[in-house]
């Protein structure tokens, strides 16, 4: 193997999962093909009248965890800076007490992209995977409803039908039996947890990992063997901040400030662009060209490319992400 895999342990809902994608985006983006990466649904929420948090005080009672999660997400969100919803979650209800659907949505999601290769990019799971993690945490989707969840699906481009059939198959439940064999192989308490693969080598990174220690972690792994490629695209530049944006379509100000290596201000929140040194000003000039525009997304903002300027998949992902 002369790239390195590396495999997330996650559940769609888990807020440190969402604030972990400028993580993986920018492992991406950074390393180009040096690097796969692939995820293991956890399962982390069976029910939540019998799961238990106490730090948390969330579980058993549903209303209470309800406005006890949400409470949770908005801390986490000053700290790993991916937006969530103001207001508006009550993502659990007695008819909807659990996460497996989201888990299961993204195992349906997997084998339709590789169903469908010829016509569709082969990283179209993983697309569906961040916008099913955003509709959850920054719209306060009713995610646990097979009905938003085909309604996500249907906006990716997948044919809804197909999808609803993967979604309650034998397929997809023998997939997520094996994720939780996996968990359970590695002793998955937390999540996200970041198995790190390098010729027959492992490393797990257990629980929210910054880039730096990913980093660091592939070094050491690999020997060095591993780099980012270096043709300059980690320079904060207005076209690498484009070619990056580009590359999804939307972004958020955390995951252009950890592509490019951009540190916080002291005693600022993740969540603004102004909380990182230049980052304003390259994309005020962006946006004064034509080249993105922004809008307010949960607590936060969202930056995205110019509608007609983009490509078929581009506009896609803007659409996913309600940006009309």
């Amino acid at each position: 193997m002369n790239k390195v895999k590396v495999t997330v342990f996650a559940d769609p809902v888990c807020t440190w999962c969402w604030g972990s994608v400028p993580v993986t985006r920018a492992l991406a983006y950074a390393y180009g093909e040096n690097v796969e990466i692939s995820y293991v649904m956890g399962g982390m929420i069976e029910d939540i009248t019998t799961f238990s948090n106490r730090r948390l005080s969330i579980g058993g009672d549903i209303e209470l965890s309800n406005r006890n999660i949400h409470q949770h997400w908005l801390e986490a969100s000053a700290v790993h800076g991916m937006p969530v919803c103001e207001s508006g979650f009550h993502l659990f209800t007695p008819e909807r007490p659990s996460t497996i659907p989201q888990n299961y949505a993204y195992l349906a999601a997997e084998i339709y992209t590789r169903e469908n290769p010829n016509t569709l990019p082969i990283n179209s799971h993983l697309r569906f995977l961040r916008r099913l993690q955003e509709a959850t945490a920054a719209d306060a989707a009713h995610t646990n409803d097979v009905n938003v969840l085909c309604g996500i699906a249907a906006t990716m481009g997948f044919d809804p039908h197909r999808f609803r059939t993967l979604y309650g198959s034998d397929e997809v439940r023998e997939a997520y039996a094996k994720c939780k064999s996996l968990c359970k192989r590695y002793d998955v308490q937390t999540f996200p947890t970041f198995c790190l693969e390098y010729r027959g080598e492992e490393m797990v990174l257990r629980g929210y990992s910054t880039l730096n220690i990913v980093r660091h972690s592939i070094d050491h792994l690999t020997f060095e063997n591993i780099k980012p490629i270096a043709d300059g695209r980690m320079h904060l530049t207005h076209e690498n901040v484009m070619r990056f944006i580009s590359r999804y379509g939307t972004a958020y100000p955390i995951e252009i400030a950890t592509a490019f290596g951009l540190k916080r201000k002291e005693g600022h929140t993740a969540l603004n662009a102004e909380s990182y040194e230049k980052l304003p000003d390259v994309l005020e000039q962006l946006i004064s060209a034509g080249r993105i525009a922004m809008a307010p997304k949960g607590n936060g903002f969202m930056y995205y490319t110019i509608k007609g300027k983009e490509t078929a998949w581009q506009r896609r992902d803007r659409h996913m992400a309600g940006v009309l």
